[in-house]
């Protein structure tokens, strides 16, 4: 085909940085699959990373771990390619790797390779959305896989904080679940016939993103595409599931003060307020609250706590959780002192929080962290096509097709009246403080149930 003619399943306005070099589209295939093609001459490999818009929170109560599952049976042989290891030694024979992930509402795989072999790689991992074996011989092979990712993430802290999380919240709802499953959870005689409806329910072609990063110009990615992925089927009725159809959290389960016994030897103090998900990501309300909360100048929180020697680090962060809700952190690593006067940490915390919240907000800050953003956009250093790949199909979920690569870092929108809406919602209502600390083992009398992480849990006051 040709690029010059007009087709309205192809978009070409994307934005993109000034250290781009690349060419680019997105194609939008009769299916409903959704490609962003990027051609590089000079990159040295091939990349290609798919997305399917479901993932943990598709999991029944009594199946956890099944989309987990899912995703590492895939790569079992297909219908095409029915020995069990063929894409893997293809790959490794022309310098490739390749991974996947299992996100709560998604589920990503990709791969990369030498350029001249990328055609034959492309052609094996498009027949995982065609036509997969789901190999009978490897269920349980793969379920002690899973079993091991599990026991290797026991001692690691932020799975256990991630799960007590998680548990804290309403159990009906499906945000409260364990999601990378075990041996107890996956453990059912009929897991593979589980596998298979589930598959065939979720694996639809209209929520699939594919990127491609190769050297191949754009004309040849096209007909690429249109050849290996026009097949993946549409399933006929799909639905996507909705997530909200339980509060995740009330008052029941917000406003509570936590103490836990971390696995490493750092004491810490964690704030969590928990907020509604924030569509308009021109604005990014939370992130520019990030971002001032965790500035690091004069008279800022950071700075006054360090000033006292009560913390040795702060940052801050956001997390989406689907278009559900937010959780706006702050994390602190305690000194010595501080620890033996968390209560005065906790204090000064809300007390800034409470300081910003009664002062005007300032433009020129917004315009401050917006030039930052754009600065950083605009002389970004080029990622590895694994890194692309793997990063822009995610993107291609969350944002507009024509903002595929802004949409993550720049503030195009200042809405005062919608940061102050954010920010109001800062208060003793939303919020989780977990204090973490060895010192407190006689104080933890609760176990977590998976991870075993030991805590006792009170009403904030």
């Amino acid at each position: 085909m040709s690029l010059d003619k007009e087709d309205p399943s192809i978009i070409k306005s994307i934005e993109k940085s000034k250290s781009d070099k690349f060419d680019c589209l997105i194609k939008i295939l009769p299916n409903g699959l959704k490609a962003l093609l990027v051609s590089d001459p000079e990159t040295e490999k091939s990349s290609a990373a798919l997305g399917v818009n479901v993932g943990s929170l598709t999991d029944k109560p009594d199946e956890l771990g099944l989309a987990h599952f899912c995703e590492h049976l895939l790569f079992m042989g297909t219908e095409k390619y029915p020995i069990e290891n063929d894409y893997e030694d293809y790959l490794s024979k022309n310098g490739g790797s390749y991974n996947a992930y299992t996100g709560t509402e998604k589920t990503v795989y990709y791969f990369e390779i030498d350029n001249k072999a990328f055609e034959g790689g492309l052609d094996r991992f498009a027949q995982f959305f065609i036509s997969p074996k789901f190999n009978e011989g490897s269920v349980e092979r793969e379920i002690n896989a899973i079993n091991s990712e599990f026991s290797k993430n026991i001692n690691n802290d932020i799975w256990r904080l991630s799960m007590l999380f998680k548990s804290s919240l309403n159990p009906q709802s499906p945000f409260s679940q364990f999601t990378t499953g075990n041996l107890q959870t996956l453990a059912h005689p009929d897991i593979r016939e589980r596998l298979l409806k589930m598959y065939n329910k979720y694996y639809s072609s209209e929520i699939m993103n594919l990127c491609i990063y190769s050297n191949m110009d754009l004309n040849t990615q096209i007909n690429l595409v249109e050849k290996l992925f026009k097949d993946v089927p549409k399933r006929e009725n799909f639905e996507m599931p909705c997530y909200d159809k339980v509060k995740p959290y009330d008052e029941n389960n917000l406003a509570k003060f936590y103490k836990i016994i971390p696995v490493k030897e750092e004491d810490q103090i964690i704030f969590q307020w928990i907020m509604p998900f924030c569509s308009n990501y021109n604005a990014k309300p939370l992130k520019y609250l990030s971002s001032l909360f965790g500035h690091e100048g004069p008279n800022t929180l950071t700075a006054c706590l360090k000033r006292e020697n009560l913390i040795n680090n702060l940052s801050t962060s956001t997390q989406d959780f689907v278009n559900v809700f937010s959780v706006f952190t702050i994390d602190i690593a305690l000194t010595k002192k501080g620890f033996d006067n968390y209560k005065e940490v906790i204090n000064i915390v809300l007390k800034y929080v409470d300081t910003i919240k009664n002062k005007e907000l300032c433009d020129r800050y917004f315009e401050e962290v917006r030039n930052i953003g754009q600065i950083e956009f605009d002389f970004r250093n080029k990622q590895k096509a694994r890194d692309f790949a793997k990063n822009h199909v995610t993107y291609l979920m969350l944002y507009k097709p024509e903002e595929v690569f802004t949409g993550l870092s720049l503030y195009k929108e200042y809405n005062k009246d919608l940061i102050k809406k954010y920010l109001d919602m800062f208060n003793l209502n939303n919020l989780y403080i977990c204090f973490l600390s060895k010192s407190l083992e006689k104080e933890c009398d609760l176990t977590e149930k998976y991870y075993g992480t030991k805590y006792p849990v009170e009403k904030l006051n």
